[in-house]
């Protein structure tokens, strides 16, 4: 029911989207206080400096950020590519076309800033290479299906996060970019990287780190940042690329202050609905 909803309203113009946009997002700011109650407190943890009605300011426009957001997704379903094509451009990826070129995949790293899934649909674009999104499985199964064939119109494909090793390392000689956006809380049986990040202790998932040493490619970070209304550009930058040292955590470490260096140019586009500090180091072995 909710994929047959979603599919059906992905059809109207995105400026008729954009007009629930604002009653979206004054719906959620008051109606769901739990939800709100996160997303200011993430929001004061992380910027201590600002006070009380600062960071109200700033929650709102996270709301408003998030609806626009959430529109646009609805609006992926039935979007022609020439169209998301001219609404996602990129800075900077010259960076990973020299390696496409020599037949070297790439590991792309992102973070929720912005509108995440059209960057991943507009990469598909771009390079016109296979892309793999890594995944964790939705609760809503026909919610998946549809998500897996918006991505299958792009010409991509989703890998459950616990494939992503077997799978990765089947085609590890194919050209192609295997993204991953490991910035939200891991969960306790997940191996976990501490380090200080926007104020406070977090813990990161150290997938990208494994998958790279493992499999040997380069890793890099598109940061994402938006233009205007519906419009963004996306930022590539080179986080590392082998030889990599077995002991160090080089990768995630500079994954971390990319993702803080992008929040902290715009902190309303981040996704702070999450309780992304809700787990302690102490909670952990």
């Amino acid at each position: 029911m909710l994929a047959t909803t979603l599919t059906l309203l992905s059809r109207l113009p995105l400026a008729a989207l954009y007009g629930l946009s604002p009653l979206l997002g004054f719906l959620l700011y008051r109606l769901v206080p739990s939800r709100r109650a996160i997303v200011l407190r993430n929001l004061q943890q992380a910027f201590p400096r600002l006070d009380s009605r600062e960071v109200e300011r700033m929650a709102r426009q996270v709301y408003r950020n998030y609806t626009d957001v959430a529109v646009e997704m609805i609006k992926s379903v039935s979007i022609a590519p020439v169209d998301l094509d001219r609404r996602v451009t990129f800075s900077g990826s010259e960076t990973i076309d020299q390696y496409l070129r020599g037949d070297q995949p790439v590991l792309v790293t992102l973070a929720h800033q912005c509108n995440i899934e059209w960057l991943l649909l507009a990469l598909n674009l771009k390079f016109n290479c296979p892309l793999e999104a890594v995944y964790r499985p939705l609760r809503n199964r026909s919610l998946e299906t549809l998500m897996a064939g918006v991505y299958r119109r792009f010409g991509g494909t989703l890998i459950r996060d616990h494939d992503v090793v077997s799978t990765v390392m089947q085609r590890r000689n194919e050209p192609r970019l295997v993204s991953i956006a490991p910035d939200q809380a891991p969960n306790r049986q997940d191996e976990t990287y501490w380090t200080t990040f926007l104020n406070q202790e977090t813990g990161f998932f150290l997938a990208p780190e494994i998958l790279a040493k493992f499999s040997n490619f380069p890793v890099m970070f598109i940061g994402m940042s938006r233009l205007k209304r519906g419009y963004y550009q996306a930022n590539v930058q080179l986080l590392a690329e082998p030889p990599y040292h077995k002991s160090e955590h080089a990768i995630i470490e500079a994954y971390v202050r990319a993702v803080e260096e992008q929040i902290a140019a715009c902190p309303s586009d981040w996704f702070w609905f999450h309780n992304r500090w809700k787990r302690k180091r102490s909670l952990y072995g």
